[in-house]
Parts: C-alpha cells; structure tokens; sequence
C-alpha cells in the first residue's frame, strides 16, 4: 500500500485544506449550501485540453458506520464526505477543470431481478449502486464546474442504513461495472470527444470486497473489482485511483489488487482521517499529474530575461562612481525581477506571472576571457522568484578575501557559486550566481556590453530546452504549441563590443523561428539620440518591426514595463493549478530557504571543475584576462581576477554626453571608453508602434498588477 505521495501534492501547493479539522469544518460543522459555479468557471472552449471526466465511487457499506474520528466522535462515512467535499466544493481544481460523477455502492439482494432494493435502506441504492450525481445532464450537456452538485449531494445523504452497523455488504465489482457502463453511454452520448476526453475513477472503500450479496468476502474470484478496473484500464486507458480507508490486511491486499490493475500501482493509504485527506490530494496531484499537466505544461510561455550585466549597472551619478546598496541599476534590476512587486508578482488574469509561465535568466557582459561571461543562471522553469533573487543578489558572489562588502567598490573579486551545491538555498534546479565585474578605482569597470554574445546564448539554449522537452519522459515537456519570448534588459549602447550586424542577425534569427524579444532600456542614462535609435532599431528586429522598446529610468517604470509585456499574454485557465506561494520550487517537499543576509558558505576561494574535484582558487593580475573565471557550463564557485581591464570597462565620464561609443576613448574618469556606460534613454520614439504581446497579437489594453506577501 502505498503511503501518501507528499512531494506530489506539495509540490504544487494545492489547496485542498490538508489539516483534518478544515475539511471536517466545510463538510459537517455548517452544512451550509455552496456557492454554484458563476462567472469564474472556465468555459472547456478556453482550455488546452477537454476537461477529464471524474467518477467517485464510494463505498456505502454499514462497516463504513464504524466510529473513526474518536474526538469528533464521526464515522468512517461522516469522515470521507467531508473530505471529498472538501476536494470538490466549488472553486476546487476538479470542480474548475474536470467533468464530476459521484456514485455510491453497496449490495444487490436479488441479482437474478431487476430494480431491487436493499431492505430498510431509504437512500436510493437500487442493483447495489446508485448513480448521485452525472457528468451530463438530460440533453447530454456536460454541466461544467459541478462540484458544488457532489457537495449538495453528499450533504443530503443520510449514514449508511441510518448508523446501523450491519444490513449493507460491499459488492465493489457490481459499481465498476456499472461505472463501466455510464462510461459507455457518455462516450456515446458524446461522439465529438472521440478518444481526447480522459476518464478518471477515484473508489474509495473500508473493506474487502464481496460478492454480488454481500455475504462472501473476497469470493467468488469473478466478483474481484480488480476485473473489471483491469478491462477498463487495458482496453480503454482508464485510471482507477484507490483510496484505502481503514481497513485490515485482507483489505489492504485486495485495494492494492484493484488500483493495480487499473493502472495506478497501489492503492494510497488513507487509513487515518487525516491521512484520508491528504491522500485524496494525491489522487488529485495524480490527476493533474497523468491526465492535466502532459495537456497544460507544453503550453505554458517560456520567458527569458537576458540582463545587461556591464559594469555600468554598478555605478552611479552617470557612471563617475559606484553606487550603494540599493542605488545600482544592477540592485534595481534585481528587485523588479524577484522584489515584491516583482515580473513574478505580475496579475495576469488567473493568478500571478510565476504560477502559469516558466522563466529563466541569462546575463552577458564582456568576451573577455574566451568564451565570454554570457551565463544561463537559471533554466526556463515555474516558481523561480527566489533562484533569480539568490542568483542576483551581491551578498552571493562577495566571498573573502576577494569580496568582504559587495557595494565597497572596486576591487572587487566576485566568487560565482551554484544554489543547487550550496545550502542553503540549496534549491533543485541549478542557479548560478553573477555579478559584473568591479576592478578599476572609483567606479566599476571590467565587463563591456556584448550584447550579441547574450542573444546568441539564449538562441542557442532555447533550440535544446525545446528539443529535450520533446523527449519522453522530459520533466517539462515542450510542444509545437510552446510560446517562447524574450526581455532584454539593458542600460548602455553596444557600439564598440557588438557590432549591429551582429545583434540584427540573432533577434531576426529569433524572430523568425516565432520569438520575440521585447527590449527594455533601463536607467537614467539611455537618453541620447543615439541610444535611443539603437534600442529602437533592436526592439524592431525583435520583435519583425511590430513594437518599440520600452523606456524605463528607474525601478518602478521598469515593473511597470514588465507588466505591460505580460498584459498581452492569454492564459488557459484550466491550467491555473500551479501556486508558488506555497512551495518556490514545484520539485521539493517543503519551501526553499530565502536567502540570509550571510552567503559565505563557509568554503574560501575554491573552485569546482566539471569532473568535481575542487581546488584552492588563484586571482590573476594580468592586465587583459582574469583567472579562475566561470565558463559558460560552470555550474560551481569560481574565483574572479581583480586586475582591471583597459579595453573592457564601463568607465563611465562624468559628462554621460553624446561622444557614447567612441572605441578611442578608454579608461579615465573624464572619458568614456567602448562600452561607456552610457544609459541612453530613448523618447517616446514611434507612437504608431505597439508595445507587449497584446500589442504584437491583439491590441494593448489595461493591465492590472497584484503586489502579495509570498511567505512570511
């Protein structure tokens, strides 16, 4: 038998009400009338998939009678009602997104005659079963977000023969079959689901079966349930999910026996009222699992955001000095990317950003040395608002004795650590850390701007996440129907590192195998003529000439950006069953820790090289490369040089003036080198251009933001 799955259901972070006391509360305590269905049921036509039609078959026995609840003093009936109304009640997942049955079963006393019933039981239970609540109703119309019909139903139910302890036996073969015969009538009733409408059983019993009276346990073998789950399952695809509740060995046994046979292992153990609740959220996480996410997953956008990592992003006052914790557009960045108010947080309709897209985050900055700092930090996945924190964040990478204060200025040697070797986070996916580099005196330099190294790293990452999601078994799986598109980041000019031949092609590449790449100019310095027509010409062959580029001077116009791209997206709202704020990463058992303000991890300067030995780490003092540095594979701590650069800076003047881009003019603090920094905002530029997806598919309208507390 099998123990509750809990990496499944916590994974997702459904909320199904898992302590004992709130089902039993929704259930039994008020007994108050649910809230039908209302404009928040998804309408099927607006989902990926046809909603999967659900039976709950459950056992109406009197052994069902027997006190479980001590404290409560309620039955092993009272208990289970009120736990599947709890996963059913209006607004659930499966009320939202599946088709839902209900049928109960005992024993049929005169199988030889049609139409009896069982002596002194006055629920309905006529041939052994007694079909509640259908899937359809009489002009074979599904009756969509129906759980509020299994609630209603369940609470007009009395206990079984009234609490008695004896009178109902459990002919669990006689309700599969007949499951099997309304399965039947509904495929026929509805010819136009052809084979695309998943079928689901959840039966859920106390007991070992009997036979057709309910007078024999476990025989005749031609009455084993295990028959008749097993025809439906071999010939038909159809799961049947086995709740065991209660219940001694012999019965534990033959539940295995039956779940096995229908395609779903073993039975889940629901042998105490509390586990009873949190095994039914397992067979819901199994639904979403086998039936919903395969449908769902490959549709979810994937979005990666390409972050200028130049040194600029670490100065201030137009590149003249570095800047304080909080001042940097690089600390800026990171807060409108895992703050608060964050691309995460963004409202898109039927939740947050985070709970129905994937993101992922990549940097670029100098070619220097080969292959260059371009970095995949975090692969396209859900719930990755504390990896982009982490992977950001300066306390991460200042590691003595190369870095004792992350905003202390230049020079800085930053120690580059994977989240997935450290702990904590200790997160599951591999999150690299990054920084630009800091040398120079009074401002950072040392990482330039080739913005064309960036690009072609998340091309090329995308052309192999998208084939490895079409491989069996892929966590992820990706499809044809997969939306990819990209925000790049930037607050300075490429002239002298890319040149515009070069950022051309891989947008245009990008574009034309269907994604888009939005373009933000972040800072207070991208407002010159010529920053602004380069952002604009990247905006245009990025996104086929449809959108301009976004002007964003400080963090708020960058969330506001953000949310304005995101505005354009339609979601299916069938595939709402993500929630991040339960659980960060969808992968682990409990949340990850957020990171704490020491990120020592107690290691000095070491280096991990792909075969995993580790070495004390070196800084070099060579004036054009550093050693120790991260290739773009690296997934461990690197020691980063210190020596400044003369050729790669952000060696921003104090003029911020028009001369951007000057490849002859290097170093000093009264110059701009080749990279230079410059925040060169653009004007409103083309106001005939529409920005966001909304714009680029429909046409952009208002979008709203929702700024929530993830944990506490």
């Amino acid at each position: 038998m099998k123990r509750l799955l809990g990496s499944s259901w916590t994974r997702i972070g459904l909320q199904v009400g898992l302590l004992a006391g709130i089902g039993l509360a929704f259930a039994i305590g008020s007994h108050e009338e649910p809230a039908l269905a209302g404009d928040d049921c998804p309408d099927e036509g607006m989902c990926t998939f046809k909603k999967p039609n659900v039976m709950f078959v459950m056992d109406y026995s009197t052994s069902m009678n027997e006190i479980w609840d001590v404290d409560n003093n309620l039955s092993r009936w009272q208990v289970t009602v009120a736990a599947v109304q709890q996963i059913t009640q209006p607004g659930s997942f499966l009320s939202q997104n599946t088709h839902l049955a209900l049928m109960r079963f005992g024993h049929d006393p005169a199988p030889a005659s049609e139409g009896t019933t069982i002596t002194n039981e006055t629920s309905g239970i006529v041939d052994g079963q007694s079909l509640d609540v259908q899937w359809d109703d009489d002009a074979n119309e599904y009756l969509p977000c129906n759980g509020a019909a299994i609630v209603e139903s369940l609470n007009n139910t009395v206990d079984p023969m009234l609490g008695s302890s004896v009178g109902i036996g459990t002919w669990t073969n006689g309700a599969m079959v007949a499951v099997g015969e309304e399965i039947a009538q509904t495929k026929a009733d509805h010819p136009d689901d052809g084979d695309e409408r998943a079928f689901v059983n959840v039966l859920l019993t106390d007991g070992a079966w009997t036979g057709v009276d309910g007078t024999t346990t476990l025989s005749p073998s031609t009455q084993n349930p295990a028959i008749t789950t097993g025809d439906l399952y071999d010939n038909q695809n159809i799961q049947t999910f086995v709740v065991a509740v209660a219940g001694d060995a012999d019965a534990e046994a033959a539940a295995d026996e039956t779940a096995a046979a229908g395609g779903t292992t073993e039975a889940i153990d629901g042998a105490t009222p509390e586990l009873l609740q949190q095994a039914l959220a397992d067979v819901v996480q199994n639904i979403i699992d086998s039936v919903v996410a395969p449908e769902c997953v490959g549709g979810l956008p994937r979005i990666m955001v390409l972050l200028d990592a130049s040194s600029s992003m670490l100065n201030i006052s137009g590149g003249t000095m570095y800047g304080a914790q909080g001042e940097t557009g690089w600390d800026q960045a990171r807060s409108a990317l895992s703050g608060e108010s964050s691309i995460f947080d963004i409202d898109v309709g039927i939740g947050a950003a985070e709970d129905v897209t994937h993101l992922g985050l990549s940097v670029f900055g100098h070619n220097d040395p080969s292959p260059g700092e371009q970095k995949l930090l975090v692969q396209y996945g859900p719930c990755m608002k504390d990896n982009f924190s982490w992977a950001l964040d300066p306390e991460t990478s200042c590691v003595e004795p190369g870095c004792s204060d992350p905003w202390g200025g230049p020079a800085i040697s930053w120690t580059f650590q994977d989240g997935s070797l450290v702990d904590p986070p200790g997160f599951d996916q591999e999150t690299i850390s990054h920084m630009p580099k800091c040398d120079g005196a009074t401002f950072c330099s040392g990482s330039g701007t080739y913005t064309h190294l960036g690009l072609q790293l998340i091309k090329e990452n995308q052309a192999t996440y998208h084939a490895d999601g079409q491989l069996d078994g892929a966590t992820y799986p990706t499809s044809d129907a997969t939306l990819y598109f990209n925000i790049l980041i930037t607050d300075g000019q490429y002239n002298g590192y890319s040149t515009d031949a070069q950022v051309q092609a891989e947008l245009e590449e990008m574009y034309d195998d269907g994604i888009i790449t939005y373009v933000i100019g972040f800072g207070d310095g991208v407002n010159t003529a010529a920053a602004q027509a380069q952002l604009e010409n990247m905006a245009g062959w990025g996104s086929g000439g449809n959108s301009s580029y976004y002007d964003a001077d400080n963090q708020d116009a960058l969330e506001t950006a953000l949310a304005e791209i995101f505005g354009g997206l339609e979601f299916d709202p069938c595939c709402a069953f993500n929630d991040c704020s339960e659980n960060p990463e969808p992968t682990t058992q409990e949340p990850d820790p957020v990171p704490s303000d020491e990120s020592d991890d107690g290691e000095e300067d070491t280096t991990t090289g792909d075969d995993g030995e580790t070495s004390d780490g070196e800084e070099s003092t060579s004036g054009d490369e550093e050693s120790g540095t991260e290739d773009e594979g690296d997934t461990t701590t690197t020691d980063e040089g210190g020596e400044t650069t003369t050729d790669g800076g952000d060696d921003v003047g104090d003029d911020g003036g028009d001369d951007v881009g000057d490849t002859g003019d290097t170093g000093g603090t009264g110059g701009i080198d080749e990279d230079d920094g410059c925040n060169c905002a653009a004007a409103d530029g083309d106001a005939d251009k529409t920005r966001g997806l909304l714009g680029t598919f429909l046409a952009l309208g208002l979008f709203g933001m929702v700024r929530r507390r993830r944990r506490d």
